[in-house]
């Protein structure tokens, strides 16, 4: 439930009585498992990053597809799966931009997140890079923020645009233009 109303109604927009209400918990029952507002939000980060990342260890495990492949897979069922839930975006995208720097404990939680990804996108990158698919000018690590960046701010320009018809491009343009080998 927490997701849905942080995903729906954003950290300012969800204050602590629509989250008692939702939950149907009494206020002093909430502070017995969680110190403030800003702790209830990090454990839902945990939460939502946690399925993420297990989804994506999940296909990762099955998936014989090459790097390049593999990348453009994830990202265009994510571009379909944000597509039809209403473009809400992600998370952790959006509360990056809603909370800054304003919350020092969703920050960080915030910051593992991205860590977690990014150790599984790494090793795609470099084996794209070994097979010569992925260009080898700039580090695994750098292209890796790149694509992440690239990401979340088509995440950012769906909202804007209320289409995701530039988000499903994106594979195609980051994996088949910018990431392509320099020859």
């Amino acid at each position: 439930m927490g997701v849905g109303l942080l995903s729906e109604h954003g950290y300012h927009g969800c204050g602590l009585k629509k989250i008692l209400d939702t939950v149907q918990v009494p206020k002093g029952s909430f502070y017995n498992y969680f110190e403030s507002k800003e702790a209830y939000v990090s454990e839902i980060i945990q939460f939502y990053s946690q399925g993420l990342i297990a989804r994506l260890d999940a296909y990762l495990e099955t998936t014989a597809d090459d790097p390049v492949s593999t990348i453009r897979n994830i990202y265009t069922a994510a571009a379909g799966e944000l597509e039809a839930h209403g473009r809400q975006g992600c998370l952790i995208g959006n509360l990056a931009a809603e909370l800054g720097s304003s919350s020092n404990l969703c920050r960080l939680t915030m910051q593992q997140s991205f860590e977690g990804w990014k150790n599984r996108i790494v090793p795609l990158i470099r084996a794209g890079q070994e097979s010569g698919q992925i260009r080898d000018d700039l580090s695994a690590e750098i292209l890796t923020d790149v694509f992440w960046n690239t990401w979340q701010g088509g995440l950012l320009r769906m909202k804007i645009d209320g289409d995701a018809a530039h988000l499903r491009d994106l594979p195609h343009l980051v994996l088949d233009v910018l990431f392509v080998p320099c020859r």
